[in-house]
């Protein structure tokens, strides 16, 4: 006769591997440590309050002082003032009026696109206004390539 009990030890059930408990366990640690920061940062926020309530005004330096008694043209303390720092060694300085600086920059390009002046003088070399280096252009035309340089008269 064939035996037909079943043991129990015959074959390991396979499980699909996940530890339920340890994620349960997790998400507790993390709330429990979320909960306990969010107290932590409560309170020392109400001990920062509570020390700048206590504590009486800082008093101010002279110099602040006596900026914040001058009055601001347009809402400066400095309108002139265009940048801060040593010009003389070089280096970076801080651009504290960039409105001043974009407009003293397009003058200087005006100025030496409407002027004559001396692009290197030790080399010779002059800047002619661009209205004036346009009809000379059309004038005398652009140069070709194997051409030699025709001799033009000086401009006037």
């Amino acid at each position: 006769m064939a035996d037909t009990k079943h043991h129990a030890s015959a074959l390991p059930v396979e499980t699909d591997g996940i530890s339920y408990s340890g994620i349960v366990w997790f998400v507790v640690i993390l709330t429990v440590t979320t909960l306990v920061c969010m107290v932590l940062m409560w309170a020392l926020l109400k001990a920062f309050k509570y020390q700048a309530d206590s504590s009486p005004a800082p008093s101010r330096s002279q110099v602040a002082s006596a900026a914040a008694e001058r009055p601001a043209a347009e809402g400066r303390v400095y309108p002139q003032v265009n940048a801060i720092g040593p010009a003389a060694a070089g280096g970076p300085q801080l651009l504290v009026n960039e409105p001043m600086n974009l407009a003293a920059q397009q003058a200087r390009e005006h100025q030496m696109l409407t002027t004559y002046g001396w692009a290197d003088q030790n080399a010779g070399t002059i800047r002619i206004p661009l209205d004036k280096a346009k009809e000379l252009l059309l004038q005398r035309g652009l140069p070709v390539r194997g051409q030699t340089p025709v001799a033009t008269p000086a401009v006037k």
